[in-house]
């Protein structure tokens, strides 16, 4: 069994968010999985140039690449400054 609603993982690192048509930015994230109502989720911040970020901000979807490589499926959600927030958009794969 599991426990519902529960953090599983929290992260933090350096990697790269990825967009179609829009040059990678350098970011530091911040990420955090849990699972809620038994699906994994992941949610968190990143940290990068506000003119890099922008863009994929306006984007619908993007790919955030971890500091071991794996990759999420990601939106970013809010943009204040040098500092966006961003959920995951599909399945979370082990991390």
């Amino acid at each position: 069994m599991y426990e519902p609603d529960a953090v599983l993982q929290n992260m933090s690192g350096r990697g790269q968010i990825f967009a179609d048509g829009i040059d990678p930015v350098r970011v530091s994230y911040k990420l955090v999985v849990e699972r809620r109502e038994g699906v994994l989720f992941a949610h968190g911040s990143l940290t990068g140039p506000h003119a890099g970020l922008r863009p994929i901000w306006l984007s619908p979807d993007s790919t955030l690449r971890l500091r071991n490589g794996r990759r999420l499926a990601i939106s970013v959600t809010d943009l204040v400054g040098d500092v966006a927030e961003f959920e995951s958009t599909g399945a979370v794969p082990p991390l």
